[in-house]
């Protein structure tokens, strides 16, 4: 646990949640944390179970998913490096409705419920950091009901690979990297990686992308927003 006390100080000063805080408090919030590492494919939290703290992810991934207790998974979210989960779990000590598990050799850093609620009687600046984090959480699980309800797999493909391309792309065409495997994103997008597959290809096919492996070309960035139903048009 020593050695991975210089680990746990820089994932802690490095999160948004904290980054206001005087270096005190920060160094007090690292002091009471600790490190958990787990494999590819190993569980970090189960639903049903209550977190012991905030899980912060130092390095590697992790897969937020709900199962309906058989083989069907719908994906939630993919933590990356310094990013946090299981905030309403650790702060309102219930249980979590998703299952965490590793997607590469990961290392989390725990930040426990008790020291996160002792900061919040303290520190103004970290309860409305804590706030704005949850709200952006909640808008945009708002955001995902209403694409699974309201939108085709086409749309949803075309509005996932419209976000990864971002703002400020000058002209119509650009390169964009599929941040996981075809199987996660497929999941990520609720819909079978044969769906997906079939629906890059038909994208493809029209002209409005090329793909090479995780490699997407977008060759016609107007087109793929219509077909998102992005109203507004590039600068």
């Amino acid at each position: 646990m020593a050695n991975d006390r210089p680990l746990i100080e820089g994932v802690v000063t490095q999160l948004a949640l904290f980054r206001g805080l005087p270096a005190t408090e920060r160094r007090s919030v690292a002091a009471a944390s600790w490190t958990l590492s787990a494999a590819r494919g190993a569980s970090l939290l189960q639903a049903g179970s209550r977190a012991p703290g905030v899980f912060a992810v130092a390095h590697g991934a992790v897969k937020l998913s709900l199962r309906n207790g058989g083989a069907a998974e719908r994906l939630l979210r993919v933590v990356a490096a310094r990013q946090t989960f299981a905030e309403p779990s650790a702060l309102l000590a219930r249980a979590a409705p998703y299952d965490a598990v590793a997607i590469a050799d990961t290392k989390v850093v725990v930040i426990p419920s008790l020291a996160l609620l002792a900061l919040l009687e303290r520190e103004i600046g970290f309860a409305k950091a804590l706030v704005a984090s949850l709200a952006e959480a909640h808008l945009q699980l708002c955001e995902e009901i209403g694409s699974a309800a309201l939108q085709c797999g086409a749309e949803r493909l075309a509005r996932y690979l419209d976000e990864l391309a971002g703002d400020g792309v000058n002209g119509g065409a650009c390169t964009v990297q599929l941040p996981h495997s075809k199987t996660l994103v497929a999941a990520r997008l609720g819909m079978k990686k044969e769906t997906l597959s079939r629906l890059l290809r038909q994208l493809g096919e029209a002209g409005v992308i090329a793909v090479a492996r995780r490699s997407v070309a977008i060759r016609d960035r107007e087109r793929l927003r219509v077909l998102a139903g992005v109203r507004h048009r590039l600068a």
